[in-house]
């Protein structure tokens, strides 16, 4: 087989397990998302961020970064991903409590890891990778049934700014680094 012909069978799979997934309790909408991640961050499928985000779903991230709605949140991710094109996410825990009003509140901690192989908003590649036990992410969010799909309506993510800056500039990650240097 073909590497290619595996990465998209493996694409498939995860798409599959979505669609046969059904959304019943806190359980399976935590795993609907946990599957959804890896789509877009371990496949590259991008566009299903459209699929997860509302489309005018408030989205805070560190440093008072607003994006407002599922078509900026695809713009950010994919900025994200194209600096890293081999970027994986590894989910370290996910859960969701329903709420009264049949909403849920989702959430997700995760790590990161790719190289920083192409341009990227902090100027050229620098080929250094992520270091994933200092790229963490988390995200809160609420998640509504809108149209028959489970989206994200409003969250708050915070990434580990410091650590993908300092991987797309080569520049020391820490004081020790940096004196070591």
């Amino acid at each position: 087989m073909y590497r290619a012909d595996k990465l998209y069978n493996d694409m498939m799979a995860v798409d599959e397990a979505i669609r046969n997934l059904k959304v019943t309790d806190e359980a399976s909408l935590a795993e609907y998302f946990r599957l959804y991640m890896e789509l877009i961050f371990n496949h590259k499928w991008i566009g299903s961020v459209y699929d997860i985000y509302a489309d005018h779903a408030e989205i805070h991230r560190e440093n008072g970064v607003y994006l407002d709605g599922a078509h900026e949140m695809m713009k950010d991710t994919l900025k994200l991903t194209s600096a890293f094109p081999d970027m994986t996410v590894s989910m370290r825990d996910t859960f969701a409590v329903k709420q009264a009003d049949g909403s849920y509140k989702l959430w997700r901690y995760f790590t990161m890891s790719g190289t920083n192989k192409t341009y990227s908003i902090y100027g050229p590649a620098t080929n250094k990778a992520i270091d994933p036990n200092a790229c963490i992410a988390m995200s809160m969010a609420t998640v509504k049934e809108i149209s028959g799909r489970w989206q994200i309506v409003k969250e708050f993510v915070m990434y580990s700014i410091d650590e993908l800056r300092a991987t797309c500039t080569g520049a020391p990650e820490s004081a020790e680094e940096e004196a070591a240097e």
